[in-house]
């Protein structure tokens, strides 16, 4: 039986420094489970960011959503497949014109809707968004929602998740008084780049499933 090791290749190259490089076969892609786990990564991150400005949280803890109340405001964030979420919209050329497409049963005519049903997986091409919801008991009461797609190809989903939902937050609460100062440039800044490893602590999730796609 041939005992010799296996043979490794390693390929370098010469950088425009004149530097020695190893090229590296690149990165496999993450599979659905593993991007769902550092999606939760990058909730867990803002999670600690939200209770140490003191958002209370005001539901039973989720690893896909997050719900927080802090003097009278009241902040939601969750995960969610954009197909389940539809919107019905006229189309280009639509003219408004009940069709009977039936009777009901006391003879009352029944009419269809001629517009279109887009889902936002149409609009922003993404398998997983994150839906943020900002209330507040003011005469504005709750705002519309704001999503942060969550494309396949991130290279890090969980940064990518810390970075767009605070600087989303900061924004959406930039002109409510009771809470904007929890969103101030530097302390949202200096949290969007600290590691992620320094704000959680993965032991606290469930490891991605193996083998999911």
């Amino acid at each position: 039986m041939n005992m010799l090791p296996a043979k490794i290749e390693r390929v370098w190259v010469v950088d425009t420094h004149g530097t020695a490089i190893e090229r590296k076969a690149p990165a496999k892609p993450l599979t659905s489970g593993q991007r769902h786990y550092h999606y939760r990564l990058g909730l867990m991150a803002v999670d600690q960011f939200l209770k140490q400005k003191g958002f209370r949280p005001n539901a039973e803890e989720s690893q896909s959503t997050l719900s927080y109340e802090k003097a009278g405001v009241w902040l939601d964030i969750r995960v969610k497949r954009p197909d389940n979420i539809a919107y019905v919209t006229s189309y280009p050329g639509y003219e408004y014109k009940q069709e009977v497409t039936g009777h009901a049963k006391d003879g009352q005519e029944m009419y269809g809707v001629q517009a279109k049903i887009v889902t936002a997986k149409d609009i922003l091409g993404s398998d997983y968004i994150i839906q943020i919801m900002v209330s507040t008991k003011d005469a504005q009461g709750t705002r519309a929602p704001i999503f942060v797609p969550l494309p396949k190809t991130l290279d890090n989903p969980a940064r990518h998740v810390l970075r767009n939902v605070l600087g989303t937050l900061a924004l959406a609460c930039s002109q409510i008084p009771k809470v904007k100062e929890a969103f101030t440039k530097q302390d949202v800044s200096e949290a969007q780049a600290q590691p992620i490893d320094e704000l959680v602590d993965e032991r606290t999730l469930p490891l991605p499933l193996l083998g999911d796609q």
